[in-house]
């Protein structure tokens, strides 16, 4: 490594070689807000229209669960069947690191179960296009004073959706609350009646009217063409002429003759937006990664502002979410942060090295960056807030292999050696050591870096910044590093040679004699009691150990934004228009707040995920409705949250309001989920109405569901087979006839440009809405079973071909159902999910009704399980794929130190102190009051590989020295103070760089940057108090073997002697 010592233009070329592509990846690198998660998570939505949840489960989602459990990278299975929809989660392993295969046999699974669902049901649809967050959304909205025709917006929404696609860079264009247009045939019943029609007839005669199926092939000797019926379905005039009927004297009856034909919009809707109040359309864009989002950004905005001006009067173009002012406002913030940690660092060099030393370690940290950053970029990893921390992070420790190299060059030109011998000598000793102290500070991030999972894929970026930047710090030193303190720091300090303490401040940095002199008797006197010093130095860590057993327990903090989401559920009965009444209640209270900046609501569904971590898993439910939130600021948020759930929970009391703060880390159903898992749905219901009520009685909890509750108000027919029998009708017919009746039968459809419009048959809204007219609706026989266009001349011939009326065939009784049924890994379960107030961990509540069952009695007969969910059960699993992962490369580590120093007492010391700094980040942790949480886990994890380097250099200093390694007291506290420069050099760096995160704000970074900084701080206890001393009484015990040092060259030698001072004082 001396080359670029004594070659300078290689050393030139390096740097500049370093410089040029640091900037270029700077340039060039994605940008993105946060890490991109492997999508491990998909949706199979099955509709079954008309089947009630016991059939869903029964005839749907049982065969799909079935066949998906055959898949080996299947992890856990979700479901939620309900009227007329099979909703089925799939996650996968966290050791799936590529998604493409399992996906595949996904795919496959659900198209070999697709013969076997039931008649009426469709196939399934794989949804995976959930996964990530949208970047921006943009929503069209009807701004004139008329009534809002959502058809156009629609139609312009389509428009938008073409052109967004377009833009270079773009994933996916998705629309929320666009309304489903259709063709209604919205039949006479007593017309159809006396033809003896049914809807099912007319939609079969409508369907074969519509010819849009090719016709063949003419192939003639010299020419072929294709063949086609003229007469497809293209308008509603035409739809209206087509034939239905022929009476025995020939006359035809149309469709116009029997109904009234109209376009319109699907009635219920299925799902709305209601952006700022007024109904909508939302235009969702999700950018391609990796990317650079500030670009594709500008690009999207100018797609959008050149839309806007071809809008026509009445329609508004607003922008809701924007993904890059979030992201922009947090590099700015994490860049403040580097630059605010660059200084403080550069400042403590420059009082502890002096200027010189300073500005050459300081050199380091750009060079460093820069070669960090591109090697980054060829790993593909993008800049993000992770990276980014990762940098910040090893802001304080890529100086330390600087500063030891630096004062090590620097102690030998003081003793009088030439640059050259002194640069030779300084890395031919301190290349092992460094190395060895730079392998186990990467070995204790490799846990985090190799975690699998969401959370290990989140988290993993910030420690492959921080091993990036350790190995080229490691290089750096040892090459330019070392040739620029040969070239830079002072040769010529003859008046300092064996008397450095006596250079001015600007050489060798701030000198503190009587400090000096204090630290120096305090050592001696440790050394002199060293059980005694070492006991004491094993207080503190055993305090922390044993404190951070009474901190509350957390996964993910809140994220740093100033946004939330509501949730709002009805009773499971209630119609999209009761959930949008109660939208306009909640929209009153909240437009009329004064931190409130904008509310958009998304009823009959999710809202469009706008953080990476919210799930969207409410399809079809129109009793359900959820907003999202932005307020001026992020200060005082959670009180502003707390007040709005009270005040809407007062003011919505036939709704269930549930305040939602956005949290960091995968994501979960619920903070709190306790699973009943069992086969009957009675018990299942028994044993979560207990634990329901039990939830209820926790202060921290606001709102409680329960999957399986008292179930909804459904209609049934106590059917009279005997009457049926007379009437030529089987349950079956009478079943299909109601279905036909009240939701209307499909045929055919209208194509208009690339709309596809379906046509449906069905009863005038009257009569499907009104109780009287339900129970005299009118049953033909035997319609089902009937295929082809009817012959209805022959029914009417037919004495035994009537109508009866549905009062004749049974009773109606109103009778409670179960509205949606839960299963869990094929067993049916009752989720009762918890959801406390903002601010509040879920682990407190959670330790609550553990007390409450406890001393209440919550008894589980045989057969019945049960198993935490939410926030408990996803940090359960990410702590066990971490400790996976600490305990082999535990080990690796332990391999390193011991052949590092060839010993395995001196690596127990090692190990030991491993131990004390895991408990005096613990004890930092508790002092400063955070919780103990996952991130927190991972920073105790980096602590211990950052305070053990400190270890490493004193032993391997000590083993310098032959009296020292046979126990001479005096020996080993000469080699102590050798490196106390250095040491709290590194430390108080080490902290410097930790200190913007530590006084950032938010709930993520301070607790990360306390138990690094607080564990690196109070270690120095260790490292002087502790190391020292028990090398001391393991060397007194046996003598431990010396590093000989190689012999000095010939001239080196020989300079040594040149600049030696004389018995005078001066040199020859």
């Amino acid at each position: 490594m001396t080359a670029f010592f004594t070659n300078t233009r290689l050393l030139i070329l390096t740097i500049i070689l370093i410089l040029v592509s640091g900037l270029s990846a700077v340039l060039t690198m994605p940008q993105e807000e946060d890490p991109k998660v492997l999508k491990r998570n998909i949706l199979v939505l099955t509709t079954y229209p008309g089947a009630s949840a016991e059939r869903v489960e029964r005839l749907v989602t049982e065969k799909i669960e079935n066949k998906l459990r055959e898949i080996a990278q299947v992890d856990k299975i979700r479901s939620v069947s309900s009227a007329g929809l099979s909703s089925v989660t799939v996650q996968l392993l966290d050791a799936v690191t590529d998604n493409g295969p399992p996906f595949a046999d996904i795919r496959d699974a659900l198209d070999e179960v697709t013969p076997f669902l039931p008649a009426g049901a469709s196939a399934p649809l794989f949804n995976d296009d959930r996964g990530y967050a949208y970047t921006l959304m943009a929503a069209l909205t009807w701004d004139a004073a008329s009534e809002p025709n959502l058809l156009i917006v629609k139609r312009l929404a389509q428009e938008l959706q073409d052109r967004l696609r377009k833009v270079a860079g773009t994933e996916l264009v998705a629309l929320y609350g666009a309304p489903e247009e259709e063709v209604v045939v919205e039949a006479n019943a007593a017309v159809t009646e006396s033809l003896g029609l049914g809807k099912r007839d007319i939609a079969r005669t409508i369907a074969a009217s519509d010819a849009k199926i090719a016709a063949g092939v003419f192939r003639g000797s010299e020419s072929e063409y294709l063949l086609e019926v003229r007469g497809e379905l293209d308008t509603l005039s035409r739809l209206a002429e087509v034939p239905v009927h022929e009476d025995s004297s020939g006359a035809i009856v149309r469709v116009a003759d029997i109904a009234t034909v109209r376009r319109q919009l699907k009635q219920p809707p299925d799902s709305l937006a209601i952006v700022r109040g007024e109904p909508g359309v939302v235009v969702a864009s999700r950018m391609m990664t990796p990317a650079r989002i500030g670009d594709w950004t500008d690009r999207t905005r100018l797609a959008l502002d050149d839309f806007r001006k071809d809008l026509p009067a009445g329609i508004q173009l607003k922008v809701i979410f924007d993904q890059n002012a979030y992201a922009s406002e947090r590099f700015g913030i994490l860049t403040d942060n580097i630059l605010l940690g660059i200084v403080l660092v550069c400042s403590v060099l420059f009082f502890t090295l002096g200027w010189r030393s300073s500005l050459i370690v300081t050199a380091a940290i750009p060079l460093t960056a820069l070669s960090a950053l591109f090697v980054l970029n060829l790993f593909g990893i993008p800049i993000h807030q992770m990276s980014i921390t990762g940098l910040i992070v090893a802001l304080g420790l890529l100086v330390d292999a600087a500063i030891v190299m630096t004062d090590a060059i620097r102690r030998r030109l003081l003793d009088g050696l030439t640059p050259l011998a002194a640069v030779r000598i300084s890395i031919r000793r301190l290349w092992i050591p460094l190395l060895s102290s730079t392998l186990t500070t990467i070995i204790a991030f490799m846990p985090i870096a190799t975690m699998p999972g969401g959370a290990g894929e989140f988290v993993g970026p910030l420690a492959w910044s921080v091993i990036i930047a350790l190995v080229v710090s490691y290089l750096l030193a040892i090459s330019i590093g070392a040739a620029l303190s040969g070239f830079f720091l002072p040769s010529k300090v003859q008046p300092y040679i064996g008397r450095e303490r006596e250079a001015p401040f600007l050489v060798t940095g701030l000198s503190m004699p009587r400090l000096g002199a204090a630290f120096s008797r305090l050592l001696d006197a440790s050394l002199r009691a060293p059980l005694v010093s070492i006991v004491g130095s094993m207080v503190l860590p055993l305090i922390g150990i044993v404190c951070i057993q009474t901190l509350p327990q957390q996964f993910f903090p809140n994220a740093d934004r100033n946004q939330f989401h509501i949730q709002m559920r009805l009773a499971p009965q209630s119609p999209v228009n009761l959930t949008v009444d109660a939208i306009e209640q909640a929209n009153e209270y909240l437009l009329a707040q004064k931190d409130i900046v904008s509310v958009d609501w998304f009823a009959g569904s999710s809202v469009p995920a706008f953080y990476y971590n919210l799930l969207q898993n409410q399809d079809g439910q129109s009793n359900f409705a959820e907003a999202m939130i932005e307020t001026t600021s992020l200060a005082g948020i959670e009180a502003q949250m707390r007040r709005i759930q009270e005040d809407l929970g007062q003011a919505l009391p036939n709704a269930q309001v549930i305040v939602r703060q956005i949290l960091q880390g995968p994501p979960t159903q619920a903070p709190i989920e306790l699973r009943v898992l069992g086969p009957d749905m009675q018990t299942l219901q028994e044993i979560g109405e207990h634990a329901r009520r039990l939830f209820s009685q926790v202060p921290e909890i606001t709102h409680t569901f329960a999957s399986l509750s008292g179930g909804e108000p459904k209609l049934w027919l106590n059917a009279d087979e005997d009457a049926a029998r007379q009437a030529q009708l089987s349950l079956t017919d009478i079943a299909t006839t109601l279905n036909d009746e009240l939701s209307g039968v499909s045929g055919g459809s209208i194509v208009e440009g690339a709309e596809q419009l379906p046509i449906r048959v069905l009863l005038n809204n009257e009569a499907r809405a009104d109780f009287k007219e339900l129970t005299s609706l009118s049953i033909l026989p035997a319609l089902a079973a009937r295929q082809g266009p009817p012959d209805t001349n022959a029914r009417q011939s037919d004495p035994t071909f009537r109508a009866t009326p549905l009062s004749a065939l049974g009773d109606l009784s109103l009778e409670p159902s179960a509205s949606r049924i839960e299963r869990f890994n094929g067993e049916r379960v009752n989720a009762i999910k918890g959801y406390v107030q903002a601010g509040t961990l879920p682990s407190t509540a959670v330790r609550h009704f553990e007390k409450l069952a406890k001393e209440q009695g919550l008894e589980i007969p045989p057969g019945y399980t049960l198993q935490w969910g939410g926030d408990a059960e996803a940090r359960s699993d990410s702590v066990g794929d971490l400790l996976a992962k600490v305990l082999p490369l535990s080990v690796l580590m332990l391999a390193t130190i011991v052949l590092t120093f060839s010993s395995f007492r001196l690596s127990a010391i090692v190990v030991i102190v491993a131990v004390q700094a895991a408990g005096l980040g613990m004890l930092s942790l508790t002092l400063a009051g955070y919780p103990f949480g996952f991130i927190s886990i991972i920073a105790i994890i980096g602590t211990v590989g950052v305070a053990i380097n400190a270890a490493i250099i004193i032993i391997s200093t000590l083993r310098l020295d032959r009296s020292a390694c046979r126990g001479d007291r005096t020996a080993v506290a000469r080699g102590v103070m050798e490196t106390t420069r250095h040491i709290s050099s590194t430390t108080i760096t080490t902290f410097g760089g930790f200190l913007p995160l530590l006084l950032s704000d938010g709930g993520f970074w301070p607790p990360f940057a306390t138990v690094i900084a607080g564990g690196v701080i109070l270690s120095t206890i260790i490292s002087f108090f502790f190391v020292p001393q028990a090398f001391l009484l393991i060397s007194q015990w046996r003598p431990i073997k010396v590093i000989e040092e190689e012999p000095d060259a010939p001239e080196e030698r020989e300079l040594r002697l040149l600049t030696a001072p004389s018995p005078s004082g001066s040199t020859s």
